[in-house]
């Protein structure tokens, strides 16, 4: 048999010791501290290694405290019905009676510039503003499943009972929008 050279013996050897040391910490890793050995005592065992003056512990207070915080009542808040629009819409429609909701493509300047107005528009006529990117897929299914025909609005007027009471194609100025959420408040 041949000799091994001293660089592979020394490999050989780091090796051997990474191998030791990885199996430790395997076997060591899942086991806890000395204070989690005493809870995987049995009862009996565990009760003889607790000192004597150790306080009595209530083991049904927790599951009691538990129940009792599950039992507390909840605020009942009132639902509207989803309108089918994105999730967005229906939460904008929970909190205002009439939503301004702006159509975008985010980053593209014109769109920015008529949201803008939109924004203006519905502060204006005191009504809720809302801005829909409408690169997001959910969103622009949502949008094509509740529009009817091929029109592309870019800002959308929204009653309290979720449906649209205006659609505005194109480039809007802040008047016309809080023209349009005056006409559509109850």
């Amino acid at each position: 048999m041949e000799k091994l050279s001293p660089p592979v013996r020394l490999f050989a050897l780091v090796a051997a010791l990474a191998a030791v040391g990885g199996m430790l910490f395997v076997f060591t890793a899942g086991r806890g501290s000395a204070a989690e050995a005493d809870l995987a005592l049995p009862p009996v065992a565990a009760a003889a290694a607790k000192p004597a003056n150790a306080p009595a512990v209530d083991k049904t207070a927790a599951p009691r405290a538990a129940a009792h915080a599950k039992a507390a009542p909840k605020s009942v808040v009132p639902k509207l019905p989803p309108t089918g629009f994105p999730v967005a819409v229906d939460r904008a429609l929970a909190r205002h009676k009439v939503v301004v909701v702006s159509l975008v493509v985010p980053g593209s300047p014109i769109d920015e510039l008529a949201a803008g107005e939109a924004k203006a528009g519905a502060k204006l006529g005191g009504a809720g503003y809302l801005a829909l990117n409408v690169l997001n897929e959910r969103v622009a299914q949502a949008l094509l499943a509740k529009l009817d025909g091929p029109k592309e609005p870019s800002v959308l007027v929204f009653k309290h009972t979720g449906e649209v009471a205006l659609a505005l194609e194109g480039f809007v100025d802040r008047e016309t929008v809080a023209q349009a959420a005056a006409n559509a408040a109850p």
